[in-house]
């Protein structure tokens, strides 16, 4: 018997022996203690039998672990549904708006991601009851800033409160600068930046897809490897869990795109 991944006990169920001596009593506790088979003596003057029984518990124990990996490889492929709201990682981005009398606002926001590479595009999905949908609208333009993990308690402020009611800027300490290429402003703290020009709206159901046109993507040099190229490790991203509402780091570089996967081609 195992439990736990570990031998309790062992009992002979059946055998053909007519002078087994103490091995049905040493030998099974011996394994028990030994946690398997290896180095264990025979015990006195039954040196067949007890040999017998450590072969037959090798084989039931290599049998039991061949069944366990067998049954443990199946069930690690049985796929459990969660149900359609149960949604995957997202990006954190803080999307920047002016409202209708040149207010500059901020608010957090998930439902984000590329969505064209020509022209470069990237979407972001709001509720019509928020203040920055209806700055998009009027403004026809919005900023996506990525928030490093040193800003993590001002991005989460950012979508806990509402422009309409306070200065987030002000409440923060954060800068907002006026875009020269969008109708936006973008925070001067935060590492990486994307003016958007809005290029199309869609109504979803309970959101709405802003389609954002990038004019520019600018970033601290403190976030730049050689080439110009953000370093993921250096810019220290942020990933949110929708489902247990937690926000996550992004790990170390683990393999290079459309490299690493010729190994698999014939």
């Amino acid at each position: 018997k195992i439990t736990g991944g570990r031998i309790e006990s062992v009992r002979i169920i059946r055998h053909n022996e007519n002078l087994p001596g103490n091995s049905f009593s040493v030998i099974p506790q011996k394994i028990v203690d030994a946690q398997g088979v290896e180095g264990i003596d025979a015990a006195t003057q039954a040196t067949l039998t007890s040999n017998a029984l450590l072969r037959a518990t090798a084989q039931a124990l290599e049998k039991a672990s061949v069944k366990s990996l067998a049954a443990s490889e199946k069930e690690e492929h049985i796929k459990k549904s969660l149900g359609a709201n149960h949604f995957t990682p997202a990006p954190v981005w803080v999307i920047g708006s002016y409202d209708e009398e040149g207010k500059p606002n901020v608010m957090t926001a998930s439902w984000a991601g590329i969505c064209c590479s020509d022209p470069p595009c990237v979407t972001v999905s709001l509720r019509k009851a928020t203040y920055t949908y209806g700055n998009i609208m009027k403004r026809k333009a919005y900023t996506v800033n990525v928030p490093s993990e040193a800003f993590l308690k001002e991005t989460d402020y950012f979508g806990l409160v509402s422009g309409r009611d306070t200065n987030k800027f002000k409440d923060t300490n954060l800068t907002p600068v006026k875009s020269n290429l969008v109708d936006a402003p973008y925070i001067k703290e935060f590492p990486l930046v994307l003016e958007c020009n809005l290029l199309h709206a869609y109504e979803i159901g309970l959101h709405t897809m802003f389609v954002g046109e990038i004019k520019d993507v600018k970033a601290d040099k403190s976030v730049l490897s050689e080439g110009d190229l953000i370093d993921m490790e250096k810019l220290k991203p942020i990933i949110y869990l929708p489902k247990d509402s937690n926000y996550y780091k992004t790990g170390e570089k683990i393999g290079k795109g459309f490299s690493i996967g010729k190994e698999l081609m014939k």
